[in-house]
């Protein structure tokens, strides 16, 4: 993409992005607007990161089980998809069943933090209307998602937690629409921004996603077509004419929201201290090290920007291994073993590793058997969750026991039945966060279905 495609779009998204209310949402805003008390969240900054795996990780073969007989099940089960035993990285996780596992052999940055208490592993996650078992679903007596196993509607479904039904916003859209300006004092800037583009889960009905692209804001003043200040000089003039028509309005005082929300970021960034801690060279455009080398310098300037509570969302892609399924998922595999990596020691060099939580998301993970060259759609899947209030070094949730016929999946093709729902695992995260018990529901209206709104995975104290 050229430069002025690209540089023509980020605005577009910038515009899209700056405007912070829209219409609607009077019982957020009601609810917002009793929020007056920082305490309620807490004191100090905290962010979240949502690192968004596009396509449906296969996430059977990123946890793989070592034991003889079960690893000898896994591959009659696997097939061409099966990892050697002898190529794991050995974890030892407390809750594991008597069972012996191993990481992906290209994940040795995430192994470290594993065996280091600062990653666990949420076990068997899944969009869910309401728990069900291999017999329930069978016979149809208890209802699924609708559109299951669709790319577009398990990406919805899992970002906005509502499995059950369409929903405007996100639960990261819903947690800044009651929280935001109590816990950010009103601050123009978001507090959901987006370095990988539109996403439902930081969709709010009060509060929008800001877009920011790995290089940073998007400057209308930027020199590469020269005379940069005078263009923007002029068209600051145009928009301070009187407006008539409520569209202009609304139009202008987005496009001068942008404006200024580039001043800030861009003046907080250049004159921030450097973080020296070296992000990967990745391949492609935007890629995930670029992204979160983003966010580590979003945090960096946190308290120049003013901002208490963040909540940041990256994404990578290649996970639809229809094909090439071994070959493909060591290289997404890499990349993002790499970029956590480096985002982790950012955030020791900041000395944010206990303010800064990231979580792995995904479409759904992969079909346990092949399709005689890679995988097709499946369900339930395991996650990373890594930080330093992370109940690190564990498994939360069982297993799946890959074998022929086994209770644990929902066709031949070893679709996984999730044991966890995305529910669960984002009240968790979200309860760290700061959302208090009284409002775990508004955020997920239907986490009374599951079992819990606190999976253990996180240091609430």
């Amino acid at each position: 993409m050229n430069r002025r495609k690209f540089l023509n779009r980020s605005i577009y998204s910038t515009l899209l992005a700056g405007g912070m209310c829209s219409t609607g949402g009077m019982l957020q805003l009601a609810k917002a607007a009793a929020l007056d008390n920082h305490s309620i969240m807490g004191t100090g900054y905290k962010a979240l990161v949502c690192l968004f795996m596009d396509g449906g990780n296969d996430s059977a073969n990123m946890v793989v089980p070592r034991g003889v007989s079960e690893h000898a099940a896994y591959t009659q089960v696997r097939g061409d998809l099966a990892l050697n035993s002898i190529d794991l990285l050995p974890i030892s996780p407390v809750n594991n069943g008597g069972r012996q596992w191993g990481l992906h052999p290209e994940l040795s940055g995430i192994h470290n933090l594993f065996t280091q208490n600062r990653a666990a592993l949420v076990t068997n996650v899944g969009s869910l209307a309401y728990p069900i078992n291999q017999a329930e679903y069978n016979n149809g007596s208890v209802p699924v998602p609708p559109n299951l196993f669709s790319h577009s509607d398990q990406q919805i479904q899992w970002q906005t937690s509502v499995a059950d039904q369409a929903s405007l916003s996100g639960w990261a859209g819903r947690i800044a629409d009651l929280y935001h300006n109590s816990i950010n004092n009103n601050n123009p800037l978001s507090m959901n921004i987006s370095i990988a583009g539109n996403n439902a889960f930081q969709v709010g009905e009060l509060i929008n996603q800001y877009h920011l692209t790995n290089q940073g804001s998007v400057s209308l003043n930027d020199t590469f077509w020269g005379d940069g200040d005078n263009r923007l000089a002029a068209l600051q003039t145009l928009l301070a004419q009187p407006q008539s028509n409520l569209f202009q309005r609304g139009y202008a005082d987005i496009f001068n929201r942008s404006i200024e929300l580039d001043a800030l970021i861009s003046s907080a960034m250049d004159g921030a201290a450097p973080i020296t801690t070296t992000f990967p060279q990745q391949l492609g455009w935007n890629t995930l090290s670029e992204q979160l080398e983003m966010v580590a310098r979003m945090i960096n300037v946190q308290s120049t920007v003013g901002m208490n509570r963040q909540v940041f969302f990256v994404k990578v892609g290649g996970f639809d291994n229809h094909d090439n399924h071994l070959v493909d998922h060591a290289i997404g595999m890499q990349n993002i073993d790499g970029a956590v990596t480096a985002f982790q020691e950012a955030m020791s060099e900041l000395n944010m590793e206990n303010q800064v939580t990231l979580f792995t998301a995904s479409d759904f993970s992969r079909t346990w058997i092949s399709n005689g060259q890679g995988s097709d759609h499946g369900w339930g899947a395991s996650h990373f969750v890594i930080g330093g209030a992370v109940n690190g070094g564990d498994f939360y949730g069982n297993m799946p026991v890959i074998e022929p016929g086994s209770i644990n999946s929902v066709s031949d093709h070893g679709r996984c039945i999730p044991t966890i729902a995305v529910d669960e695992y984002a009240a968790t995260l979200a309860s760290w966060f700061g959302v208090s018990s009284g409002l775990i529901s508004d955020i997920f209206p239907n986490i009374g279905r599951f079992n819990s709104s606190d999976l253990g995975f996180m240091n609430l104290t």
